[in-house]
């Protein structure tokens, strides 16, 4: 970002203020106020963005206006010179009432509020077109409480675009095959990208298996950021060296995602968390049939569709089991009711809609009276008549892990009541999965008597209460299956933040709602949606990036 030169004006500044109607503080605390224009310092106009629709294809520069010194409330003007754009942008406005006259785009009567005001100016294709390549300056001047500024922005037309070539889910693999996808890029943009930079982050049962000297990998977390200094011209198609992607004994459904641009990737992000040490290898990836020599030029990618998703279904299983077990307090007609959920392997399920691969439900008998629950746990009905709760889990249920949910329960000894724990589970089209990855149903529920003395719970062979009416199935041979819809997809609150994996709610003592449940064998969360939750696995723990998913690749 450029910050834009500022000055007093004196007389000059004077007759600005009366120009404004005398809505500005006096000349003699303009002397104090110093104003400043915040602004890109260069953008790419795609000469086929045609129409101010403000919408994705339109460029977007925002300008940050701020005041020193400034009044609670101060008027001001914002003018833009539109004469060097011409063949280059057209300009447009969404709103503070501005006019175009001739030449000159003017916002005047701009309300400031607090010493700072915002502008988006927005930019595209304009109607007779100068040749991709040729650039201009778009230069804004501001004046506000009698203080001046100005910011320049170079503007060129056309840019590059750089696209992955998505490649359909890949549903040969087993567990410990190694995946050699053929990468293929393709600039659909009006200018030469010098280099690519690509970002591979997985962690889901895919590893990067080749030591690249010209890739960064992090010493935590399953990601690698490669940097390959070869030209891509307009409308040509590259193919990247062979990549090998070693398939873990606990797949199911895997991924990489791959990230292409023409800059070094944002380290001040999320990305700012891990640490990246250089390949050891003398081996470079490269682009087939081409040097590895280019040179920076410039140029702008627009950065549209530059995400692909290496996705596989593994015929592998999971077991998931229900645990419940009950402590009754001496002397007392309450106890500890202590329910769960353990996969016990060898697969991990990970749903990257942000839904739970499986949760825990429990129903208890109108005579029992729950006194206190965990956080993370929540009616399973809005009937009132309907003594169950469900309890969150995770998005990603790693091999090993574990849950556990501590409940109060007030029950009569003599009544000799029980509690029938279950796992309801709701497949990436928010249907009931019927989980099938779990060969093993007989210990999907269990029954735990409440009564005078402890107790574990029992394989019961009664039916789940909560199994839905949906035929929604996440088989990995089935056919693919359309995505959800945005609604659907949306993360619950279990999966929108980062977690280490020794979180717990042992008692139901830790978090607010949503928090995740106790865990053993390390655990994660998973990732999503036409943009997404995106899972690294940590070690014991998980971060949680967006990224973008293809439709049906799971099922």
């Amino acid at each position: 970002m450029r910050t834009s030169r500022s000055r007093s004006l004196g007389l000059a500044t004077t007759l600005a203020a009366l120009a404004l109607g005398g809505a500005v503080a006096p000349a003699a605390h303009a002397a104090d106020s110093t104003l400043k224009i915040e602004a890109p310092d260069a953008v790419a106009v795609d000469p086929h963005s045609t129409a101010p629709d403000h919408s994705s294809d339109s460029t977007r520069v925002h300008l940050d206006l701020t005041l020193s010194n400034a009044p609670m409330s101060a008027m001001g003007k914002v003018t833009v010179d539109l004469a060097p754009l011409q063949g280059i942008a057209s300009v447009s406005v969404l709103s503070h009432g501005c006019t175009t006259s001739g030449q000159v785009l003017t916002c005047d009567a701009m309300s400031m509020y607090g010493g700072k005001q915002g502008l988006d100016l927005y930019l595209y294709g304009p109607d007779a077109a100068k040749p991709a390549g040729s650039s201009a300056v778009l230069h804004t001047t501001a004046v506000f409480n009698g203080a001046t500024a100005s910011a320049d922005t170079k503007v060129t037309l056309g840019g590059s675009n750089l696209v992955g070539e998505e490649l359909p889910t890949n549903r040969d693999l087993k567990p410990g095959d190694t995946w050699t996808p053929e990468l293929k890029i393709t600039n659909k943009g009006q200018l030469p990208a010098s280099q690519l930079y690509l970002t591979f982050t997985g962690g889901m049962e895919l590893t990067f298996l080749p030591q690249f000297s010209n890739c960064q990998y992090s010493t935590k977390g399953d990601i690698q950021i490669c940097t390959v200094h070869t030209a891509v011209e307009p409308g040509e198609t590259v193919t990247l060296s062979p990549i090998g992607f070693k398939v873990g004994s606990d797949a199911y459904y895997s991924y990489e995602d791959v990230q292409v641009t023409t800059t070094a990737p944002d380290l001040s992000g999320w990305l700012g968390q891990f640490h990246f040490v250089p390949g050891q290898s003398s081996a470079k990836l490269t682009v087939v049939g081409k040097p590895d020599n280019s040179t920076p030029n410039g140029v702008i990618d627009f950065e549209r569709g530059n995400y692909l998703s290496l996705q596989a279904t593994v015929p592998n299983t999971a077991d998931f089991a229900a645990t419940g077990s009950w402590a009754p307090e001496a002397g007392k007609q309450q106890g500890k009711l202590t329910v769960g959920l353990v996969n016990n392997g060898p697969a991990s399920i990970d749903w990257r809609s942000g839904t739970h691969p499986a949760d825990v439900r429990v129903d208890l008998p109108a005579q029992a009276k729950v006194l206190q629950k965990p956080d993370n746990c929540r009616p399973a009905s809005t009937d009132p008549a309907v003594n169950a709760f469900t309890c969150s889990t995770t998005p990603y249920v790693k091999n090993g892990y574990r849950a556990s949910f501590d409940f109060t329960v007030q029950a009569d000894p003599a009544a000799k009541l029980s509690a029938v724990v279950t796992l309801p589970s709701l497949g990436e089209d928010n249907q009931e999965s019927g989980k099938p990855w779990d060969h093993n149903k007989a210990n999907d529920v269990v029954t735990v008597a409440l009564g005078g003395e402890a107790s574990t719970g029992t394989p019961s062979p009664q039916p789940s209460p909560s199994t839905g009416t949906g035929t929604g199935g996440t088989d990995p041979s089935a056919s693919p299956a359309p995505a959800p819809s945005s609604s659907s997809a949306a993360p619950s609150p279990s999966a929108s933040t980062s977690r280490n994996g020794t979180g717990g709610t042992t008692g139901g003592t830790t978090g607010g709602t949503g928090s995740l449940a106790s865990t053993g064998g390390g655990q994660g969360s998973g990732t999503v949606l036409a943009l997404g939750i995106g899972a690294i696995a940590l070690g014991g723990g998980v971060v949680l990036v967006t990224r973008r998913r293809k439709a049906g690749a799971q099922q």
